[in-house]
């Protein structure tokens, strides 16, 4: 503690930056939270405070829908996993679906690819730290159907039937 008669010490300026290995779990977190709002297992308490919250960051407007919210979660992950730099506009959600074989993920890449509208990328070997357990790879379906509307869950609901047939899993997706 300083007395009057001392001057005080000097602040060091402080640089503190999140590590990478953060930023990652943060994202995790919000995909986790975009996955059950999608499927309907937050509960509306739940729902409720996270739009609260993010009105308060002005990240929602006043009166946001559950669609809003989940772009709102999908926009602040985009950002985190940028550096901060705002993605850009998109008109689709990319989806991805992991997998332990790369037999298995180039059969439901196959499958997947015979559906009218949908772009289904290759398989790729899996983002290290995006999954858990035994996932070695990693397939990406661009839906076209907006959020939170029939639409949209009917083709999600094919994509876990299409993943769960080739012992893979929904693991999140991007706007």
């Amino acid at each position: 503690m300083t007395t009057p008669d001392q001057p005080r010490r000097p602040r060091r300026t402080a640089t503190r930056s999140i590590a990478p290995g953060d930023v990652a779990a943060l994202v995790r977190v919000l995909s986790a939270l975009q996955v059950h709002l999608l499927s309907g297992d937050l509960p509306g308490s739940l729902t409720t405070s996270l739009t609260r919250h993010l009105t308060g960051a002005g990240l929602l407007g006043a009166g946001a829908t559950p669609a809003e919210l989940l772009i709102a979660l999908d926009d602040l992950a985009g950002r985190l996993r940028s550096g901060g730099t705002a993605p850009g506009p998109s008109d689709e959600t990319r989806h991805l679906v992991g997998f332990a074989t790369r037999e298995q993920a180039d059969a439901f890449t196959a499958r997947a690819a015979r559906r009218a509208g949908d772009e289904v990328v290759e398989p790729v070997p899996a983002e290290p730290g995006r999954w858990v357990g035994d996932v070695q790879w990693q397939v990406t379906v661009r839906v076209l159907e907006p959020p939170m509307t029939p639409a949209f869950d009917a083709r999600i609901a094919w994509l876990h039937e299409l993943a769960d047939a080739h012992a893979g899993h929904l693991g999140g997706w991007e706007a």
